[in-house]
């Protein structure tokens, strides 16, 4: 049995007697003590462009599947003997496929009517609400059900009507403003879904806590870390990220945005020569790295020279910003007026709200 997460109205914390106990770095005041998922794991991680961050909330929060007339019609059918929960069951997937939200609502919701525990349904109920655009409340009220439920994903109606194979489905929840990982519809998936959606409605220390479970279950998943890592500085914990940051290096996108945020909490603690040393890193190495991470770093990058006097640099860093994207940001005029007072403190999120603001 893998551990489940249980909820309360103080937040999550951890079921009695089970393994895994790690205490935070958060700060005391924000302490506690959490337990982790074993086996869990982003499968993929890519950076996304600032366009495509403002643009693309529906579609992030919609499980992929392959190019297809009719997808659903992949999917295994209920015998005639099935019971009328799996055969409504059934009808929710395959509307859930086709994109009738819904429709697929109001199967699922038959579903929970007869077996409220089951999580399955919750998750692809709370994911179609959040394709309609419906209330922040309702997709949390369903993504808790999934996390809270004793019975572990997949259940027995997704195993037998969603198995591994006709249709590749995952869900991509978003790490950064820049960054977003693909992961399973499972229990790990609902999970970071959740913490996205807690930071959205402003309750940031459940978020972290969803997070921190994770990351204590996968320390060296560099994904979790890069999601702690952003939401404890979006609550102002810069020293917290300064720890989780401590070995990053710049070996692919999610380094590149690890040792970004690094270079910011340094900034904001008023460390602005180590700040700018992880920002020098965060730009080693720009091959196969994403264009707009690696523009947001060397934005930052020439603030910070400007703030350590080194003005020659800064401008280098703005006047190469200026020739790759004209409309970047406010390049051109940093360039015409002068030198600035410094990066200030960077702001990385894991939500998707489109009027977050952006690194």
């Amino acid at each position: 049995m893998g551990v489940r997460l249980t909820a309360s109205k103080a937040g999550f914390g951890p079921s009695a007697g089970l393994r895994g106990i790690w205490y935070s770095v958060h700060p005391p005041a924000h302490q506690a003590r959490w337990i982790g998922i074993p086996g869990s794991g982003l499968r993929h991680v890519r950076a996304m462009t600032d366009g495509a961050a403002g643009k693309s909330v529906a579609h992030m929060r919609r499980p992929t599947v392959p190019a297809s007339v009719d997808a659903a019609s992949f999917l295994p059918r209920p015998g005639f003997f099935a019971s009328r929960q799996e055969k409504r069951y059934h009808d929710g997937i395959h509307a859930f496929v086709r994109g009738e939200s819904q429709n697929s609502l109001l199967s699922f919701g038959t579903v929970l009517a007869d077996e409220p525990e089951l999580p399955s349904p919750h998750l692809f109920s709370a994911i179609a609400i959040g394709r309609m655009g419906g209330p922040e409340a309702m997709q949390i009220g369903h993504l808790e059900a999934v996390v809270e439920s004793r019975v572990e994903l997949p259940d027995r109606l997704q195993a037998k009507y969603l198995p591994p194979g006709p249709i590749n489905m995952s869900l991509t929840v978003r790490i950064t403003d820049r960054v977003s990982a693909r992961t399973a519809l499972d229990l790990v998936g609902a999970a970071l879904l959740l913490a996205e959606h807690y930071q959205r409605v402003g309750r940031l220390d459940e978020a972290i806590g969803l997070v921190q479970q994770l990351h204590a279950a996968n320390p060296a998943d560099t994904g979790f870390r890069l999601a702690l890592s952003a939401l404890l500085s979006a609550d102002g914990d810069y020293e917290g990220v300064v720890d989780l940051t401590r070995d990053a290096s710049n070996h692919n996108d999610l380094g590149v945005a690890l040792l970004h945020l690094k270079g910011g909490a340094l900034f904001a603690l008023g460390r602005r020569f180590a700040a700018l040393a992880a920002l020098r890193d965060a730009l080693e190495e720009t091959a196969n790295r994403d264009p707009a991470l690696l523009k947001a770093v060397r934005y930052h990058r020439a603030l910070a020279y400007e703030a350590t006097g080194q003005k020659k640099r800064a401008r280098r860093d703005l006047e190469r910003l200026l020739a790759t994207d004209p409309a970047y940001e406010d390049v051109r005029e940093r360039l015409a007026a002068g030198p600035t007072n410094g990066m200030g403190a960077t702001s990385t999120r894991i939500t998707s709200a489109p009027t977050a603001k952006r690194l």
